[in-house]
């Protein structure tokens, strides 16, 4: 879309064997950047340098790459030619065609067999780095099993786009999640990704409450001060004053523990790692105790002003 950033300032670094789970939300920019990865759209700024040892293969979600004049045969035929027509049925047999299905134009099949025709050369392409733009949408049960199996069988690198969380789960060893303009790298499958986003949903919500929680805590003080000035001029107040102001003393410093474990929790690298993901539910129950805490002072704190009422 012209005038809208997809992504700024991302560099990662991507292992041989690495299965990474791209996702996002629809229209954020996945299929945008794997056409910039290949060089089928130009970046609007900055560039996409691949190495000369790269090599890249793209699935795409139209199934661009599948030509329509020719036979299942000959596609096969063509990326090994060395092979014999026993080899080139067993290859394509993997990927649902066999007997005279081989000798049909592509040109004749269906959106679901061209998928599967696509992801037949995909795996013969000879690439060390295989694109995969949701590559299940036009795949029945069985072709996805066959696709799990090669990309499990496959020795490079995979950036696979998809919104199956079943296939994403199996395959992938690592996450990045695209969202507002940035990628945000997970060194974990997406399982362990599930996990994390649900810890720090968690933890979004216990901030939520508890700030709405020091927002009553602060109305009630604030009454109670007003209260406070105008009585100030009585003597014997001074000593229950002093009550109140101790157990303020102990709101205040159960406001400030509140205040520091939800700066940990809101800390988006504390999410980064399985660690993190434990550390951040010690802390969910930590911060769920400080609450209590706090609650207990500001009855105190309650039942000590009410005490100073017609001193």
């Amino acid at each position: 879309m012209e005038g809208r950033v997809l992504l700024d300032s991302f560099s990662a670094r991507v292992q041989r064997g690495d299965v990474i789970g791209f996702i996002g939300p629809n229209g954020a920019g996945k299929t945008t950047l794997l056409r910039a990865f290949v060089g089928e759209r130009a970046p609007d700024g900055g560039e996409v340098r691949i190495p000369d040892s790269v090599r890249v293969a793209h699935y795409r979600q139209d199934l661009a790459q599948v030509p329509g004049d020719r036979s299942l045969y000959e596609l096969i035929n063509e990326l090994r030619p060395a092979w014999g027509r026993g080899a080139i049925q067993g290859h394509l047999g993997r990927f649902g065609f066999s007997g005279d299905s081989v000798l049909r134009k592509t040109a004749t099949l269906s959106g679901g067999e061209r998928a599967r025709v696509a992801l037949a050369m995909v795996m013969l392409s000879g690439a060390n780095l295989l694109l995969f733009d949701e590559p299940t949408n036009h795949l029945d049960v069985e072709s996805i099993e066959a696709l799990e199996d090669a990309i499990e069988g496959y020795d490079g690198t995979v950036i696979l786009v998809s919104h199956d969380r079943a296939l994403l789960r199996a395959l992938t060893s690592r996450v990045w999640v695209l969202h507002e303009g940035r990628i945000s790298d997970f060194p974990g499958g997406f399982a362990e990704w599930e996990t994390v986003s649900t810890e720090r949903a968690h933890a979004a919500a216990v901030a939520s409450a508890e700030e709405e929680a020091l927002r009553r805590v602060h109305e009630r003080k604030q009454t109670r001060r007003v209260e406070d000035g105008r009585k100030q001029e009585k003597s014997a107040r001074r000593s229950a004053q002093q009550v109140v102001e101790k157990a303020e003393a102990r709101v205040t410093k159960g406001e400030s523990r509140v205040a520091a474990i939800r700066a940990q929790l809101e800390d988006p690298a504390l999410y980064g790692t399985p660690e993190g993901t434990a550390r951040a539910r010690t802390l969910g129950a930590e911060l769920e105790t400080a609450r209590a805490e706090l609650e207990a002072a500001l009855r105190e704190w309650e039942t000590a002003s009410e005490g100073t009422k017609g001193l």
